[in-house]
């Protein structure tokens, strides 16, 4: 794999030429269609991927409807919920267009950054950096949801009196 493809990615900014060379050999390619889907929610996952070129939507069922949360381009990446918290997708992930992935299995991505310590913490603290991002707009959209919908329902207060005096 090219380590060009992996340069921009912002969890892998702080690495030098050589740790991102070390990172790049373990990483596998693949070509997905548009429309495919690429992860199913609530199905084991088992590798931490990253958008090279193309892009994902990220869905997610709700009231047996699927919602877009987000979009993902080059650079983007999924999978680290399950690389720290092993267990199902939180949502589907699906190729829009003609997409390649950069991807690594979670054992594989453990021992590396267990046997690359350095390496593993910039690794790690960019990620819980990007993870902390993307945590403050989901409760900025969940704050902002709970608004509009109760706002909708809510009944007038009436008017209190003004103070005599």
């Amino acid at each position: 794999m090219d380590v060009e493809l992996l340069r921009n990615v912002s969890i892998l900014r702080k690495l030098t030429e050589e740790e991102l060379r070390a990172l790049c050999a373990l990483m596998l390619v693949r070509e997905v269609k548009p429309k495919e889907r690429i992860i199913e929610e609530g199905t084991p996952v088992k590798n931490f991927s990253i958008v090279t070129d193309g892009v994902v939507h990220i869905r997610r069922m709700a009231n047996k409807r699927e919602m877009l949360l987000g979009r993902l381009g080059p650079g983007g990446f999924f999978g680290e919920i399950n690389l720290f918290d092993p267990g199902v997708a939180t949502a589907s992930i699906y190729a829009m267009k003609p997409t390649k992935l950069a991807y690594i299995d979670y054992e594989a991505f453990h021992q590396f950054m267990e046997s690359h310590t350095v390496v593993g913490y910039k690794i790690v603290s960019s990620m819980m950096t990007e993870m902390a991002r993307r945590l403050r707009q989901t409760s900025a959209r969940l704050v902002n949801t709970a608004y509009w919908s109760s706002a909708e329902g809510a009944i007038p207060h009436p008017t209190p009196p003004e103070p005599q005096g």
